[in-house]
């Protein structure tokens, strides 16, 4: 296999972990980060078997399942109707299958800490408004009006409004409050389950 100059967009989570992978696989990485400081953006996700699948490879599966909570059931309800309710237990196999719940700053910080120690290169206060394709190679362009070297891969990390990409999505009509409360007393209380409720219609 031939060893790539690859350049990614992105400090956040998918760019971190893409950057390990690479990295691992023998090519030459570099990060690019808009931030004077990466960190994270955003509240908590949950983690499916695939992504501990891929955390596993990187040596940080324990870490993260030790940061965050397991999850082995999803169910959510609209008023008393029962609309989703799915167990990993029906993935098989003889490992078993969950999800973990985890803070983004968690993740984050595994990963992060990992791409540290591998000791690639990262460039902050670099943020990537557009690439330049050249004969076999494309290079990345600044806000500032610079431009990195040339690279055999470019791998864009910037989310759904990259600026690298054609827009893609639409906005939705609705959104949803986060918050933190106390658990009411007598509630039923499933430290395994992943539950949502949405009150009905009148």
């Amino acid at each position: 296999m031939n060893r790539l100059a690859v350049g990614i967009a992105g400090c956040g989570i998918a760019g971190l972990a893409s950057a390990l992978v690479l990295a691992r696989a023998g090519h030459a990485v570099t990060l690019f980060e808009r931030f004077d400081e990466p960190q994270p953006v955003g509240s908590g996700l949950m983690i499916q078997p695939t992504g501990l699948a891929v955390l596993r490879e990187l040596g940080l599966a324990e870490r993260v399942i030790a940061d965050g909570a397991r999850i082995d059931r999803l169910l959510g309800q609209v008023g008393e109707r029962v609309v989703l309710d799915v167990g990993y237990s029906a993935l098989g196999g003889a490992e078993p299958h969950f999800g973990i719940g985890i803070h983004r700053a968690s993740l984050f910080a595994a990963l992060y800490d990992a791409v540290g120690a591998a000791g690639l290169r990262t460039e902050t206060g670099r943020a990537a408004c557009g690439s330049i394709p050249n004969e076999h190679s494309r290079t990345l362009i600044f806000e500032d009006g610079g431009e990195s070297e040339p690279f055999d891969l470019v791998v864009d990390a910037l989310g759904t409004r990259s600026p690298l990409a054609p827009a893609t999505g639409r906005e939705l009509p609705y959104g949803a409050l986060w918050a933190s409360l106390d658990w009411s007393d007598g509630g039923a209380f499933r430290a395994i389950c992943l539950s949502s409720a949405i009150a009905a219609p009148a």
